[in-house]
């Protein structure tokens, strides 16, 4: 990963005494090693599947040259192990229901005024489930062009290749945690988090 100028490397995959509420900034890099998303969110607690964030709407969703407010509430998770990063919306009238960013290089590291930011590398195949259009795996051109302009590593894109397949059918299947059963528990956690 010598390519990755900029991008921290060799972080923790899991915080160390992270707290019910606490700041979580998640963000996205690119292989080549420039910025990408950047999501606030708070923390709200882990299960089996990894990591939950709350994402509020109205949060400042941001990367260089691009910035909008979240129009809705969401939820990040974080998984324990595997190459991806997860964010499920709250409001039905979003078109977006699943959005999974494939990624690479998940890693936290605590700010220096307080919080936590969990840093990963987009590596541009997406698995969504969309209201209109259904499940489906996205930007697989964007994956094979920068794939050869950035020098993804074959095993790095066989990997990539594979969990995304394995991604697609857990969500077309419904499965925890991408169904609406399993969102719930952490949506009311985050009621109570903004309610205390």
């Amino acid at each position: 990963m010598s390519n990755l100028h900029g991008f921290p490397v060799d972080l923790p995959r899991n915080p160390e005494d992270i707290s019910f509420g606490a700041l979580v900034v998640a963000r996205a890099w690119k292989y080549n090693g420039l910025p990408h998303w950047v999501v606030p969110g708070f923390y709200l607690g882990s299960d089996e599947h990894g990591h939950w964030l709350h994402q509020p709407a109205g949060s400042l969703v941001a990367r260089p040259g691009a910035a909008h407010l979240a129009q809705t509430n969401a939820l990040c998770l974080i998984p324990f192990e595997g190459s991806w990063v997860a964010t499920l919306y709250a409001d039905p009238a979003d078109d977006f229901d699943v959005y999974i960013d494939l990624s690479h290089g998940i890693g936290w590291r605590p700010l220096q005024q307080g919080g936590w930011e969990v840093n990963s590398v987009d590596l541009d195949l997406d698995v969504i489930r969309s209201r209109s259009r259904g499940t489906f795996l996205d930007d697989e051109d964007e994956f094979e062009e920068h794939g050869l302009s950035m020098g993804y590593p074959e095993e790095l894109k066989a990997e990539i290749r594979a969990v995304s397949g394995a991604l697609l059918d857990a969500v077309r299947r419904d499965e925890p945690p991408f169904n609406h059963s399993h969102r719930q528990h952490w949506l009311d956690k985050a009621n109570q988090l903004h309610n205390a």
